[in-house]
This record gives C-alpha cells, structure tokens and sequence, in this order.
C-alpha cells in the first residue's frame, strides 16, 4: 500500500454515521487488541487551545526525558501531523502500516456484522444499533484515523499520549480509553451548535464527556462562571480533583512579535508563541504539569520553562517575518476571533504602517457574529488598516469571498476598502502578490479566519517573503 493509497482509503469512510455512540469505536479496538489499554494518556477537549495545550505539554514533556505521543486535530499542511512522536510526525511507512492493520479489522469487522444479523456467532459481540441500523455498521473517518494512532503510539512504546479531541468529548471516538493521567478542558466557546448544542453551558457538558470516574487530576482553563459550573458539577460526579490557574496568581509582562513574557505563581516564563491568548494556556499547562507531578512524573520547574520557551505550533499567531510584518492565525469562531484581535492589540506598538488583514471564512461558523471582534479591531486607533482582501478557503463550507466581502462592507459601514479574490488558486495568488507588491517594511499583513486558510497562507504568504524586495 503506497502512502496516497492509505489517505484514499482513510477518506473513502463516512464523515459521520447516524446517531453518535461510541460502541462502534470499543468494537472497533477490540479486532485490534484494545491498543489503547496499554497507554497512557492526557486528554485534551475544548473548543479553542487544545492544540496550543498538547504542543506546549510535548514541549515539556520531552524536555523532561519521556517518549511523548501527540494526537492532534485537524492539521495544518500534512496529514502526518495528526500523529507524531517526539516531535516527530509518523512516517509515510508506519502510516501504511497501521493504515492496513485498521483495514483489515475493519473488514473482519464488517463480515462478523454480517454473519451476527444472520445468527451466526461472532468473536466480540456487535451492538444492537450495528446491527439494526441504528448506527453504521462501518467506522466513520475519524474513528480510522484515531486507530491507527493508538497502534502508532503503542508502536513507539510512548511514556504518555497527549490525545486531542476531534469534536465534542462524551462521544468522540478519544473517549473510548480508560481514565488518563489527567482530563484538561481547555477554553469553551459556540461552536459546531448543529451537533453540540446552542449554548456554552451544553457545549462544556459534551466536552465534559472526558471526565471519567477514576481520573485523579481534571485542569480546566479559566471559564465564565456558567461553564466553570458545568465542568465543577462533572468533577463532583466522578469524585475527582479539579485544578484551574489562579487569575491573581497570573502576570502579563510584555507581548512582542518574538514572544509572551510572564509571570505565574511568581515564577517568571517566557513562551515562543506570540499571541495575548497563549497567556491563560500557558497557565493551563503548568497546572497540568502540576497535576502530573502529583501521578508521579518527574516533572521540574526547568522542563517546564524550557518546555515553553522552545514550543512551536504552526498557524497559531505564527509570525512569518517582522519587517514587513507577516502574521497568519487559524482563528474561525467568535471565541477565537476575540482572542486573535486582542493579541493583535498587544504587538500593534511593533506594527507602524499600514495594516492589510486577508480573511477567509467557513460558513458554518456564523460569520456575522464572529467577526465583530475584528470589525472594532480594523475601525479603532490602534492600528491602521490600509485593505481587507477576502479569499475563498480550500473547503466545500467555504464562504465565497465577494460574499465575505459584502458583508464585511456592511459591518465597517463602507470605510474599509474591501478586496475579494476569487479566481483559481493559481490566479488568486498571482493577484495577492500583486497587491501585496507595495507592501513597506513597517507595514504588516495579517491572516486569518480559517486553519484551511492558515495552512494555504503559510506557504502563499512564505513564499511572497522569500522574493520580496520593499520599493525604493
């Protein structure tokens, strides 16, 4: 099996399958061998930060010596982030490995449904909503990929697994491991409503889904007191410690284009990742740090200021080049567009020119609402905004750019110039350089509104660095 082979057959699974359970998915690991009773785990849900939470932690815990397992979802530029292993993504190889191994449980799976509608016995019993229609009888996309890393981690022999969500927490198909070192919930907001519900207070109850009878440590980012009441009421249910960073305790120092200093608990750290927003997720890890020092990982003050000096995490207020200066966030919902524009606030002293914002949207993520935020943003003092160039993101629930573009017209009241590109891709960026071609050293380009568009910026707007040549 080649490696364009695996991702084809990967893709080739539903989406989703009738009503969610998480049957399917123990079913599913049991032809496998239950992978996932032989590790160790960190889960992670939320709706903004989990990704920033696992690359912050595989920082630390590496740095501490431990053979580290990172599950993320989605990814930026290579389907092979999804899963890595100290620091480093699964190979072309390993992927086709494991990618095999999981086909073919899934068609022993798949003939064993069969023969239990006609009577016949089977090794591991089949759920009646298998077997009646309920639920699909074949794994969906996620529930593959989620198999095929646990098999890759228990490969690599990993200390612990930091695992991630993919989408809500009770059902997702992460939640079918045993209780983990510790559950982290990370920042709630409105999002993906159609199947989480219409309120924070029943979007935390989903994600809450992690929180597990016989899991000592559940570390919870600081929340509105709504949410903080849905996950303390979790907690008191599965008798378990809840750990949340102390606001008091919590000291901004400076924000800049290299970086977040900071204090917590008196302690002085410094993050490699930019954004105002990593300030409360920062705090979150070393509480989780804290919690798992007290399960018995060796853990010292110095692993965890390295650990966070040295994280990397692409698409997240990553800084691509500071004169000019070139900014590109995955930032998509109301929760994250908030949290995005206050860090563009804290490096505006940094940024003196003309500032052009390239914005794509999804339209499943209520963008009228969630970009408010960003229209206080581009009409303050703060910074000067010269444009805003929409374009169409690499996704069938994209926005169509002259559609994101009217709106955005309507929300600024006209006083913004409004620019949507929306040729092929090839004529798109072809069109953004050209715009871009008078672009000074002190002027910024920031992107955002989509991890889609993140990933495609990245390289779009690296590639605009490489040859840029400011006019004289």
């Amino acid at each position: 099996m080649t490696y364009v082979n695996a991702l084809k057959k990967i893709y080739s699974f539903p989406k989703t399958a009738g009503a969610p359970t998480l049957e399917r998915m123990r079913l599913l690991c049991k032809y496998l061998g239950d992978p996932q009773k032989k590790l160790k785990f960190v889960h992670i849900a939320g709706t903004n930060g989990k990704g920033s939470c696992a690359a912050m932690l595989d920082s630390v815990l590496r740095d501490a010596g431990y053979r580290v397992g990172r599950y993320i979802s989605p990814y930026i530029l290579d389907f092979r982030e999804r899963m890595t292993f100290d620091g480093e993504m699964i190979s072309h190889e390993e992927l086709c490995e494991h990618t095999k191994i999981v086909l073919d449980a899934v068609s022993k799976l798949e003939a064993d449904v069969k023969k239990a509608r006609e009577g016949e016995e089977t090794p591991f019993p089949i759920p009646k909503a298998m077997l009646d229609g309920t639920s699909s009888d074949m794994p969906v996309q996620f529930e593959v990929v989620t198999a095929i890393g646990f098999l890759f981690f228990l490969q690599k022999r990993c200390d612990v697994v930091l695992l991630e969500c993919g989408l809500g927490g009770k059902f997702d198909a992460t939640n079918v491991i045993d209780p983990p070192l510790a559950a982290v919930i990370m920042g709630i907001g409105l999002d993906h409503t159609e199947l989480l519900g219409d309120t924070v207070e029943k979007i935390a109850a989903e994600k809450c889904g992690i929180i597990k009878k016989g899991t000592q440590e559940i570390i919870s980012y600081p929340q509105q007191p709504s949410v903080m009441s849905v996950i303390g009421d979790a907690c008191v249910r599965a008798n378990a410690r809840i750990s949340v960073p102390l606001k008091t305790e919590l000291n901004f120092i400076h924000a800049s284009l290299g970086g977040l200093d900071f204090k917590y608990k008196g302690k002085y750290y410094f993050s490699k990742l930019a954004a105002y927003y990593q300030l409360n997720n920062a705090a979150t890890v070393i509480e989780v740090c804290e919690a798992l020092r007290r399960v018995g990982m060796d853990i010292s003050e110095e692993n965890i200021k390295n650990g966070l000096a040295k994280t990397f995490f692409p698409g997240r207020f990553e800084v691509l080049g500071v004169s000019p200066s070139f900014i590109v966030d995955g930032a998509h919902n109301e929760h994250g567009v908030k949290a995005f524009c206050e860090s563009v606030m804290m490096v505006s002293d940094a940024i003196s020119g003309d500032v052009t914002f390239v914005l794509g949207m999804l339209k499943d993520k209520d963008p009228g609402k969630a970009l408010m935020p960003f229209v206080e943003l581009a009409l303050g003092e703060k910074i000067r905004t010269k444009r805003i160039i929409t374009l169409t993101p690499d996704s069938p629930r994209a926005m169509r750019a002259e559609e994101l573009a009217a709106l955005l017209s309507e929300l600024v009241g006209g006083k913004i110039e409004m620019i949507p590109i929306g040729e092929s891709e090839k004529a798109r960026n072809k069109a953004l350089f050209s715009l871009l071609s008078d672009t000074k050293p002190n002027d910024a380009v920031i992107s955002f509104g989509s991890l889609y568009l993140a990933a495609e910026m990245r390289l779009v707007l690296g590639e605009f660095l490489e040859n840029y040549r400011p006019e004289i």
